[in-house]
């Protein structure tokens, strides 16, 4: 069962729906793209498809339908029916509700603001070139500035201060010579920061201004002094020499690709104070990045250094990085840590620094005024590193929720609770949710806390939205200010809220058999009402379903995965079985699939609609035995389910692609209990693939054996046993199995030789084996007609050994180069 692009396309025609909250009502619009709410909600812009392929952008009210056409680049104002928009030199606002439009003339850079909008506006007038606020189409506003001959150059408004900058050019026949202005709307204060001659002197580049709170000191990017290059030689053409040195901190394949290596540096970065006219270098060239605090006339930056590891990119999947508290008064540097991975952030007043640090595995906490570092898990009893997290690099964190109003606390995840950390005496610190969630065996985070900067107000009632570990249920709840935490929607689905109003949620409940529906309920997640149906023809196929197994798996602990039953199953018949996984999918149990076509991996409603049983057992690595790792939780699982009589131990496909695809290669090394395999872009020669280069990237492999996905966690020299054991090429001769191997020429994550070599070892071994060669194609399908194809060949492949269907020509004759294209022989 897959869409039919083709035949779909003469259905969709573009049609939205807007559901009405109070009512019930649903107004539906086809023909259009690109819908946006304005004017409160109460109006819709958008572009309305014609015949012809042309579309036109117009204003929609929903309440009663009416239209107006407005311009292709309106703005468009959240709060009144307004739209706004330029042609040539006159600014045209016009109220869409009235058809009533004000025209200002001679603008040549304008700004608006407010919720009924007024306009701040640089215009050329008869007293010379003049900077206008307040004026909202009927009248044209207060005098800023204004300047007889010179002109006025890059305006710019911050509304949430109230505060802009503009710059006067000083010389009409140097346009580069300019004065820097500042201005507020609170008082109406315009000042001159620089002059001309102050900016040509410390070599300011305009663009690259960046002033701190109170426009008193200001920072500014400057490039280094150039070397003096000797004139133009003449580039030898008669060889090209490629040179590859051991100190090189990215070597040339990632360099040819613009990594690490950039012709022009990254400047340094100075600050500026204008009260005293001192100057400070704060950041060196070549820096990896100054991040000013938060905060009024803030006194401190972060600096980030990569420099000392950049050698280290080739065997390490993380940047890592060195701290260093920067002082903005003297641009003196202060150390804070070495080698760190994971983000760095800034308290809201920028008086405290919060980082992950992955040696000590615990957020810390430190005092920017006093350098005073405070170690989170010696307060917090628990774990906040990912303690399931299976790769050879540092954990990461379970997360920073966000900043209390005040900016006095952080908060911050354990596996299951919410902790407040108070910045200024961590040893208050305390779990919000009452240990409710380890309780429970119940994952708690807080709903959406990035909607306002990550600010919470732990004043009031939260949402926190609710997982439940042992069924994977999901939900919503509302958490009081002291912590007692009251379900209000839970059950055995996916549960998820898109968009919060006054007196209304907007939510997503789903599961493997029902569809994404949207659905309406009040805040406390009571009269929920589906508003949406967008898959009716589900009805009209055979679904399945899916539900959680457990067993013990042969290291003795608890294994999870996911079971796809047909509809209509009956234990005492037999059916096909296919094995398939990707790390782990426990937690995906409530997810419901999109069908479609196959690009690597099968799509699982399709095969159970075709009667399949489909098993995705979660998979957890130890470090150093990926292959052995993966035998102990597959095959455990697959004879669970054989010795509970749920799958026919006759009639059992395997199917892994990229990192699972060299999984299953070493799976049919060790064991014949499946009939068929699909292996996909996979590695099989770990000896040789750690010093292989990535086509896409560039970059060595080193790295994904050592630190990341492949879990070896060491050099090939330093477990020599390990990498030959995980290589499946070279433990060919155990595997009897037929193998249909997925690999294409162009793959730019896994060589394409991996895949070859696999198949040459066993045709020459003699065992059955196919080799599928999508020409032109990487590591996953994106050609269409190929999606199609391959979707055939391994259905054809599957069905041949777990449904006795007849071999089909192409695995029975081939195809040579001369057939290619020519007969598929999917007969």
């Amino acid at each position: 069962m897959f869409y039919d692009n083709d035949s779909l396309n003469s259905l969709i025609c573009n049609t939205y729906y807007f559901y009405e909250l109070k009512s019930g009502g649903i107004r539906i619009l086809r023909d259009i793209d690109s819908p946006e709410f304005f004017a409160g909600g109460n109006w819709i812009a958008f572009s309305r498809i014609r015949q012809d392929g042309t579309s036109v952008r117009v204003a929609h009210r929903l309440k009663d339908g009416y239209e107006i056409n407005i311009h292709e680049g309106a703005e468009l104002n959240s709060i009144f029916p307004q739209v706004a928009y330029k042609e040539d030199d006159h600014l045209i606002i016009l109220n869409v509700a009235e058809r009533d439009s004000t025209i200002l003339t001679d603008v040549s850079q304008y700004c608006l603001y407010g919720e009924k909008w007024k306009v701040i506006c640089v215009r050329r007038e008869d007293q010379g070139n003049v900077l206008r606020y307040g004026g909202d189409g009927n009248s044209e506003g207060k005098v800023l500035y204004v300047d007889k001959t010179r002109s006025l150059d890059n305006f710019y408004f911050y509304e949430e201060k109230q505060e802009g900058n503009f710059f006067v050019c000083t010389d009409t026949n140097d346009r580069e010579k300019q004065d820097y202005y500042t201005f507020s709307l609170v008082d109406g204060n315009v000042e001159k920061i620089l002059g001309a001659e102050q900016m040509e002197r410390l070599a300011l580049d305009k663009y690259s201004i960046q002033f701190l709170e109170g426009n008193k000191r200001f920072m500014y990017r400057r490039e280094g002094v150039q070397r003096v290059r000797p004139k133009k030689q003449e580039k030898d053409e008669s060889f090209q020499l490629e040179l590859w040195s051991w100190h090189d901190p990215v070597v040339p394949s990632e360099q040819a690709r613009g990594v690490g290596y950039k012709k022009r540096s990254q400047p340094a970065v100075f600050l500026y104070n204008c009260e005293n006219g001192k100057n400070y270098k704060v950041c060196e060239e070549n820096h990896s990045g100054l991040y000013v605090a938060e905060g009024m006339d803030p006194v401190f930056a972060y600096e980030k250094d990569e420099k000392p590891y950049l050698g280290q990119r080739d065997w390490r999947h993380d940047q890592r990085f060195d701290l260093y508290l920067v002082d903005l008064r003297n641009g003196d540097h202060h150390l804070v840590a070495k080698e760190l991975t994971r983000a760095v952030h800034w308290s809201p007043q920028g008086d405290y620094l919060l980082y992950f640090d992955n040696t000590k595995q615990s957020w810390i906490v430190v005092n920017s005024c006093t350098m005073q570092q405070n170690i989170l898990t010696d307060v917090i009893p628990f774990a906040l590193h990912d303690e399931l997290y299976d790769r050879p690099n540092p954990a990461p964190p379970y997360g920073l929720a966000g900043w209390s109003r005040d900016g006095r606390n952080a908060i911050v995840y354990d596996r299951f609770d919410i902790w407040v950390v108070n910045l200024d005496e961590v040893q208050k610190s305390y779990c919000w949710t009452r240990g409710e969630g380890r309780k429970c065996n119940t994952i708690l985070r807080l709903l959406d806390p990035g909607r306002n900067g990550l600010s919470v107000d732990l004043s009031r009632d939260n949402k926190v939205e609710i997982f439940d570990w042992e069924n994977k249920n999901q939900g919503l709840g509302n958490l009081s200010a002291n912590g007692k935490l009251t379900p209000l929607v839970q059950g055995d689905f996916a549960f998820s809220v898109v968009q919060e109003a006054k007196n209304a949620m907007l939510c997503i409940k789903q599961s493997y058999a029902d569809d994404r529906d949207l659905w309406v309920c009040d805040r406390q997640g009571r009269r929920m009402r589906k508003v949406t149906d967008v898959n009716p023809q589900q009805c009209n196929y055979k679904w399945g379903s899916a539900q959680l197994v457990e067993w013990t798996n042969y290291k003795g602990k608890n294994n999870q995965g996911i079971l796809y039953l047909p509809d209509g199953y009956d234990k005492n018949k037999s059916y096909p079985t296919i094995v398939t996984f990707y790390e782990t999918h426990s937690s995906e149990l409530h997810i419901h699939p999109v069908p479609g076509l196959s690009q690597a991996m099968i799509d699982i409603p399709t095969y159970v609609s075709r009667g399949y049983i489909v098993f995705q057992p979660d998979v957890y690595i130890e470090i150093g035995k990926p292959g052995e790792s993966a035998y102990d939780a597959v095959v455990s699982g697959t004879r669970a389910l054989i010795d509970r009589g749920i799958i026919d131990s006759s009639r059992i496909g395997l199917q892994g692609h990229s990192w699972s695809g060299f999984l299953v290669a070493y799976l049919v090394t060790r064991t014949d209990i499946f009939k068929c395999v699909n292996i996909g872009a996979a590695t099989v020669n770990l000896t040789s693939v750690y010093t292989a280069i990535r086509e896409g990237s560039g970059q060595p492999n080193m790295f994904m054996f050592e630190d990341w996905q492949c879990r070896m966690g060491a050099t090939l020299w330093d477990d020599l046993d390990g990498y030959i054991t995980n290589s499946p090429l070279l433990f060919t001769d155990r595997i009897h199995t037929p193998a249909l191997i997925f690999h294409c020429d162009q793959d730019e994550a896994v060589s394409f030789y991996d895949g070859r070599n696999l198949f040459l070892a066993l045709r020459r071994l003699q065992r059955p084996v196919w080799m599928l060669n999508y020409m032109g194609q990487g590591h996953f399908l994106t050609s269409r007609p190929a999606e199609v194809d391959w979707t055939i060949r391994l259905q054809q492949f599957f069905d041949h050994y777990l449904k006795d269907t007849l071999m089909p020509r192409w695995m029975k004759e081939g195809i040579n180069i001369n057939e290619r294209g020519v007969d598929q022989k999917y007969d």
